[in-house]
């Protein structure tokens, strides 16, 4: 009995299906009517106003957050070859890192980076230290040495040669006196023996003696004339020959100590250097390589002038842009730009263009041509830091008081910019022509006037609300000409 029911509704069912599709074909126009009837109305696409605004053209592009500045640090540890006590000591200028920063440390000037074993250096300060002490010595005792010589000529300029000088002049003047003495003995004793109160022998040893203090006086004279003639330039020179080699070996043992001394600065600056430091503020970044299995690390081994670490400078920091070779040509440098950083979302910053690159970067990857344009931002917020990603808008010119709609009421239907624009409860299909563009806004030149409302999304639109003179539409069924449907 339930079986029947089904049958009987289901041929009804049938029977008004096809009902309907007669009265389809016979009456067209039932279908039209029916569907003025169910058109859906506009309330449910949202709109925008066509109005005059100026526009600022911008270009946009990705980028990559760096500094303009960056210090490589590097293992300034020397090999270093150096006899001490006839012993050979050497270092190889490596070293074993013991502590270590963590990357993306920020740090500042005098901040520890890294500290590595600095026992080689140690010792060798140690040995040279003695050295030093030993050359101070020598120097000292050279320097004494030179004192003496020159407090030896000045006693004898002085002190001994003004004496030497009075004692050779008094013993001339004593000789002088005795040989006048003599001599007029030996004339009373002449006189005397005229008259005979004298002998002929007493006359006699007065003459031997007036010879004898003649000859003393020569004597006397003489010797004064070979002390000043001789002797004294000999023993100057002497005097100052003492002085000048003493001079020379005092100068010998300077240059030696000042050459220890230097060394030994030298071995401590290498202990310092065991303890590398920030030279400034900065952001560290390991300068490890992966593909040699590079990585800071304790106990990794480091040599001389291998670089350990990246620190940029976080008060000059810039951003790394790609510009597309059709855009490149209208960046120029001094121009605005705004960057937004993902990692700073609450954040627009504001920089300049400083350079853009004359020549193309190319890739093996793919055939598109970008140039490198370097932005730098003029106010660094806290917590920017080398490597972030950002997008970059370039103001590159200023339109003003031109016809504008947002860039999502614009679409391209067969290679053709098209626009929608509400007229009651339908809507025209508007082909336009545009001009300069920012980021959210294009500037109409032809198509369409202000004050007209035009949809913001055409991808939403319904085809059914959209007026039929404005878009050409296939033919319908009911409209295809007898002899065709007859074919």
């Amino acid at each position: 009995m339930r079986r029947r029911v089904r049958w009987r509704y289901g041929l009804v069912g049938v029977g008004l299906v096809g009902i309907l599709a007669i009265t389809a074909v016979a009456f067209p126009g039932f279908t039209r009517f029916f569907h003025r009837r169910s058109r859906p109305s506009l309330a449910g696409l949202a709109t925008a106003t066509v109005g005059r605004s100026d526009l600022w053209v911008t270009v946009t592009a990705s980028g990559l957050v760096g500094s303009a500045e960056q210090t490589v640090i590097e293992c300034e540890l020397q090999s270093l070859h150096a006899g001490v006590n006839g012993q050979r000591m050497t270092t190889s200028g490596a070293s074993t890192i013991l502590k270590v920063i963590p990357a993306g440390s920020t740090v500042k000037k005098g901040d520890v980076l890294c500290e590595l074993d600095s026992s080689d250096y140690v010792e060798l300060v140690r040995q040279q230290q003695m050295t030093v002490e030993r050359a101070k010595a020598d120097q000292l005792q050279a320097r004494l040495a030179n004192e003496v010589a020159q407090e030896s000529l000045r006693e004898y300029r002085e002190g001994l040669l003004t004496q030497n000088l009075k004692q050779l002049d008094g013993r001339i003047a004593l000789s002088q006196t005795e040989l006048e003495r003599l001599s007029d003995r030996l004339r009373w004793s002449r006189r005397m023996l005229a008259k005979g109160y004298a002998s002929l022998g007493q006359v006699s040893a007065d003459a031997v003696a007036e010879r004898r203090a003649e000859f003393n006086l020569s004597q006397s004279r003489m010797s004064y004339d070979l002390f000043k003639r001789y002797e004294v330039p000999g023993t100057l020179r002497q005097l100052e020959n003492a002085i000048t080699t003493t001079g020379t070996t005092l100068k010998y043992q300077t240059d030696r100590l000042e050459r220890h001394t230097e060394r030994l600065e030298s071995y401590q600056r290498q202990v310092e250097h065991c303890t590398i430091r920030a030279p400034h503020d900065g952001f560290v970044i390991y300068a490890e390589d992966p593909r040699r299995q590079f990585v800071i690390e304790p106990g990794l081994e480091v040599r001389q002038s291998q670089p350990l670490f990246y620190l940029p400078d976080l008060a000059r920091m810039e951003v790394t842009t790609l510009l597309h070779e059709s855009v490149v040509n209208q960046v120029k440098e001094g121009m605005r730009a705004k960057v937004r950083v993902e990692s700073l979302p609450n954040h627009t910053l504001e920089g300049h263009v400083v350079s853009v690159a004359s020549l193309p970067t190319r890739n093996f990857f793919s055939e598109v041509t970008y140039y490198v344009g370097l932005v730098k931002i003029d106010h660094i917020p806290r917590g920017l830091r080398p490597g972030m990603s950002a997008a970059v808008q370039i103001g590159t010119s200023h339109r003003s008081d031109v016809l504008t709609i947002p860039s999502e009421a614009m679409t391209v239907e067969d290679g053709q910019e098209v626009c929608y624009v509400a007229e009651g409860d339908t809507l025209e299909r508007r082909e336009v022509k545009t001009g300069q563009s920012s980021q959210d806004r294009l500037e109409v030149t032809e198509g369409l006037s202000e004050g007209e409302r035009v949809v913001l999304d055409p991808s939403n639109i319904d085809p059914g609300i959209v007026a039929e003179s404005s878009t050409p539409a296939a033919p319908d069924a009911d409209e295809t000409p007898d002899s065709d449907v007859t074919r």
